[in-house]
């Protein structure tokens, strides 16, 4: 190459000789017909290639700039003393080791470049075009001589993360670059740095990370988040390392995704064209970080609604408020968070652990314990997300065992508290701002699932004790009889149905029974039911006999609105010196059936007609019960048990099934009868089943 003007200087191995070739670069290059862009890309280079050579060479520098006479490029040679140490070729995707970073960036950026060898020095060049398209060396050449870059070529995301911030650093004549990226807290997090004097960091996790970069980055970051959103220069106030600090923000899709941000540690170092710069990197980043956002959070937001449509399934499942935060926590753990618990409102409003789970299960006993020191979440009507700050107020071992980050996001809807959700930082050291709207999402459905299932609890409870008060409280025991009753009613978890049954004192010496069965099932069934009992037992104070009693109450369910019929056996027994005296009615209800010791069946009494259908007036049949008798009672739940087209009771089934429990005891008898009853038919039981056997001792 022709030269037309050329500059050159020799440094000391020492790290202020990068900054003095940097000036000397951005002053020849100044003075010469090269666009600004190009020579920013040359001192990022040199300040590379300079960095290299004092690291690994550590003899005196050579650095020498010329210009082509036809002005077509510029040339840039670092020469030091230590040829023994040879250069590989830094292909794409090779590990950031050290002297590579820099030929990297010579590839990616300059049009030509190359090593030379001789037997006293080594010397790494590179070449920009200064047109457009760049300009081809004079005389071919080949790796690992040379390597011309491919400008079609698309440089990796992470390449160009380094390259800007490397550039910014460069350019700026910083102390330090700085991506920075903004936390769930509303701070910032270290992407990538770029020091002086080294090579780029990728990140806080990276082992090449000195503890005072570290110490410097962490700086950097609590000044620029206090700055102003717009970023600019800001003052740093005295007292720590960092004098002087440049931000600005980098945005995608109307979203701050972090800052750019360059430090120094002498005053007034950065200007208005400093800013110009981040601004030019913060444009460049902002695509690559938004597209760096979504892999990272488990390949995509795709995923992530895959996974709710799930956890909507799962929580849906259950209707059980103990079980809900168990089944939340799995579903935060460890997808979302590193470890999770759940407090819930008690009924003044003070929230209670109700459950903790970690992804490390050795370490849940040492999380519940510093929770359990630890002030539960201030119940109140926040509806965002925020750090949680209980940890900050306990000793070294809870504050371990919670992590450095916590966040507190609320369990509310627009009418009801629940409690909130803690979330431990996750396996991977940070919650990102799509993990952030996912817990949000995620606790929306958490507190749906608990409001459905308290008012599910409460349907439940207040059910339970309507249906408790459908059956009586206690029994009586009644002299020389033993009875026993067995009653399973066809609804899930219902505890009294349409059938129905009692038992009490009618006077002295005398006790009353009833087995009933509504036509029909379900909470009106239960609704007459319950009307039918406590009527028969009201007319029984009034000294009404039977009969009488069956009447009247026909009469009442006639006079109602709705159309609904009722079966029912009720007699009265008095007990005597020559046994039981039996008094019974039938209405529309399954005979009762006399067992005799001998084993001989009878049925008692004739049909009569059921009650809700016309006035009508019950007939009386009257049996004594001798020792060893047994009297069954049943609703037609047992009779019209089906097995296919057949039915329990057909050709007196159920009456063969008696036979066979002579001698047994009341107890005995039910239980024989409801076994034969499973065993009858394959199919769930679809219908109430109410059982009395009543036994002269």
């Amino acid at each position: 190459m022709t030269v037309s003007r050329r500059s050159s200087a020799v440094f000391s191995p020492e790290s202020a000789a990068v900054h003095d070739a940097r000036e000397l670069v951005r002053t020849a290059l100044g003075g010469w017909p090269v666009p600004s862009d190009r020579g920013e890309d040359a001192v990022l280079l040199v300040s590379e290639l300079v960095t290299n050579a004092i690291v690994h060479a550590g003899t005196e520098i050579e650095l020498v700039c010329a210009l082509d006479e036809d002005r077509r490029r510029v040339r840039v040679e670092v020469r030091d003393l230590m040829p023994s140490r040879r250069l590989g070729d830094p292909v794409v995707g090779r590990p950031a080791e050290d002297g590579y970073r820099g030929l990297m960036l010579t590839h990616w950026i300059s049009d030509a470049w190359g090593v030379s060898y001789t037997r006293t020095d080594k010397t790494v060049w590179f070449e920009l075009g200064l047109t457009a398209g760049g300009s081809s060396p004079e005389e071919p050449m080949t790796l690992p001589e040379a390597r011309a870059a491919d400008p079609a070529e698309p440089v990796p995301d992470e390449q160009l993360i380094d390259h800007v911030v490397q550039w910014l650093r460069a350019t700026t004549d910083a102390d330090a670059a700085y991506v920075l990226l903004s936390a769930a807290d509303g701070g910032l997090r270290v992407r990538a740095t770029a020091p002086a004097g080294g090579v780029p960091d990728t990140g806080p996790d990276s082992p090449r990370a000195a503890a005072e970069l570290l110490a410097m980055a962490e700086e950097a970051c609590r000044h620029a988040a206090a700055g102003p959103v717009r970023g600019g220069v800001l003052t740093v106030p005295p007292g720590g390392r960092l004098r002087s600090l440049g931000t600005v923000p980098v945005w995608a899709e109307g979203e701050r995704l972090g800052l750019v941000a360059v430090a120094a540690e002498h005053a007034g170092r950065f200007g208005a064209p400093d800013v110009t710069r981040l601004r030019h990197a913060a444009a460049s980043l902002g695509p690559v970080l938004a597209r760096d956002r979504l892999p990272r959070a488990d390949h995509g937001y795709r995923n992530w609604l895959g996974f709710l449509t799930e956890a909507s399934d799962l929580l849906a499942g259950t209707l059980d408020e103990k079980l809900v935060p168990a089944l939340g926590a799995q579903l935060f753990v460890p997808r979302i968070a590193g470890w999770c618990a759940f407090y819930l409102e008690d009924s003044h409003g003070a929230g209670e652990l109700a459950h903790v789970w970690h992804a490390d299960e050795q370490r849940i006993a040492a999380l519940r314990q510093a929770l359990a020191a630890a002030s539960p979440p201030v119940p109140d009507r926040a509806r965002t997300p925020r750090p949680w700050n209980g940890p900050g107020l306990l000793g070294p071992a809870a504050r371990q065992a919670c992590g450095p980050l916590v966040m507190e996001f609320p369990l509310v809807n627009r009418e009801h508290r629940f409690g909130a959700v803690l979330l431990g930082e996750p396996v991977d050291g940070e919650f990102r701002s799509e993990l952030v709207r996912l817990a949000e999402d995620l606790c929306e459905r958490v507190t749906r699932t608990l409001l459905t299932a308290r008012r599910y609890g409460e349907q439940a409870a207040t059910s339970r004790i309507l249906q408790r008060s459908l059956l009586p409280a206690q029994l009586p025991a009644i002299p020389g009889l033993d009875y026993h009753i067995v009653y399973e009613p066809a609804g899930e978890g219902a505890e009294a149905g349409g059938d129905f049954y009692d038992l009490f004192p009618a006077g002295p010496g005398r006790w009353r029974f009833m087995l009933g069965d509504v036509c029909g099932t379900g909470a009106e069934a239960a609704a007459v039911a319950g009307l039918a009992r406590h009527t028969l037992r009201a007319l029984s104070r009034e000294d009404l006999g039977v009969a009488r009693a069956l009447a009247r109450l026909n009469d009442a369910m006639i006079d109602e609105s709705a159309a609904r019929l009722l079966t029912i056996v009720h007699g009265e027994l008095e007990p005597g010196p020559a046994g039981v005296r039996m008094t019974v009615t039938s209405a529309g209800h399954p005979l009762p059936l006399w067992l005799r010791p001998g084993g001989e069946v009878i049925p008692i009494g004739a049909p009569q007609v059921l009650l809700g259908v016309v006035p009508t007036e019950y007939q009386l049949d009257s049996v004594l019960l001798t020792s060893g008798d047994v009297v069954l009672l049943v609703t037609d739940g047992i009779t019209e048990r089906r097995d296919g087209g057949r039915l329990l009771d057909d050709g007196d089934g159920l009456s063969r099934v008696l036979a066979g429990c002579a001698g047994l005891t009341a107890r005995a008898v039910t239980l024989r009868v409801m076994s034969a009853v499973r065993d009858f038919g394959k199919g769930a039981l679809t219908d109430d089943m109410a059982v009395i056997a009543l036994r002269v001792e």
